[in-house]
């Protein structure tokens, strides 16, 4: 790799930073925004490239968004809102062009990493090129009420009563408190609804080895991102209450593309459907993936990212932009 480095950057409230990594110093730039709440990315760099490669293709931005990670610190100076992360992103764009000396980079946003960038884009003109959204949240409060009626719905076909008891207990949503979202999201993927090949602490113990392991990490700061998840969550779960994209002025410029896990629970598909006809934005099917389709399809994955790129890219209003 030419091109592995850390970068610290102060959007405010403490600094945040970023794994800046490719194969050429000038190839376009992507930046990766992560889902979560409380979920880092730098970690992630390692199996990020041996899975999709984007690294052949790009200078791969992975950023530990503010209150994760390496910026874990960043969330405690600071309120912690939608409006805050959505201009967060928005400064993240704007320092990254300036710094790698570009005039556009392309955004890949996952879960609710990719709501915040579409936000963002459709705000004051961004010098966003393409934008991906992968499993993107619609509608909060439809995506619970459609994950605790899938996880119940398959407590009782397994006869798992545990997880029926657990569920039943959480009632109906709004849940507003970390417990609540994670005891919601524990079975959701224990049933497959978030990757269908790992359960809830399968995805745990990846997440725990790749911190452990990353060499960008101090022990204090594997411990730091490991509390920031759960400190982070409790704050931004209430803060997301009512979150709806459909409710909200989407006046973006950016050409968008929707990346759907056909079997995905987190995000129910049929709110992508809705989210790319309001867009006028293609939608791409990953019909054996759930939530985590660069992870489950890595290598279709990979093909659609770069073909959209590519034809965002070769387009004259683009190329003139």
């Amino acid at each position: 790799m030419i091109l592995d480095a850390l970068e610290r950057f102060d959007l405010g409230g403490g600094p945040q930073w970023a794994l800046v990594r490719g194969q050429r110093r000038i190839s376009p730039v992507l930046l990766l925004v992560q889902q979560g709440p409380g979920f880092p990315m730098i970690h992630e760099a390692e199996v990020m490239e041996r899975e999709l490669h984007l690294e052949e293709n790009f200078r791969v931005v992975y950023w530990d968004q503010r209150g994760t990670g390496k910026s874990v610190h960043a969330g405690n100076r600071h309120a912690m809102t939608v409006e805050t992360l959505v201009a967060d992103v928005g400064g993240m764009v704007h320092a990254l062009c300036e710094r790698l000396k570009v005039r556009q980079l392309d955004v890949l946003g996952f879960s609710i990493g990719a709501s915040l960038a579409l936000l963002a884009c459709g705000g004051d003109s961004l010098p966003v090129r393409s934008l991906t959204c992968v499993g993107p949240d619609v509608d909060l409060l439809e995506s619970e009420r459609f994950a605790m009626d899938f996880a119940i719905a398959e407590a009782g076909r397994r006869h798992h009563r545990r997880a029926l008891r657990e569920l039943i207990a959480l009632g109906a949503p709004p849940h507003t408190n970390g417990k609540q979202f994670m005891t919601r999201v524990k079975w959701v993927s224990n049933f497959g609804g978030v990757d269908r090949r790992k359960t809830f602490w399968g995805l745990f113990r990846d997440n725990l080895r790749q911190l452990w392991k990353s060499p960008r990490y101090s022990v204090a700061e594997v411990l730091g991102a490991l509390n920031g998840m759960r400190a982070t969550q409790e704050r931004l779960v209430p803060a997301f209450e009512g979150f709806n994209l459909m409710n909200r002025p989407l006046p973006v410029q950016t050409p968008v593309t929707v990346f759907q896990g056909r079997h995905d629970i987190a995000a129910p598909p049929r709110l992508a459907v809705s989210l790319a006809e309001r867009l006028n934005a293609r939608l791409v099917w990953f019909e054996n993936s759930a939530h985590t389709p660069h992870h489950e399809e890595p290598e279709r994955f990979r093909e659609e990212l770069l073909r959209f790129v590519s034809s965002v890219a070769s387009s004259p209003s683009i190329r003139s932009g």
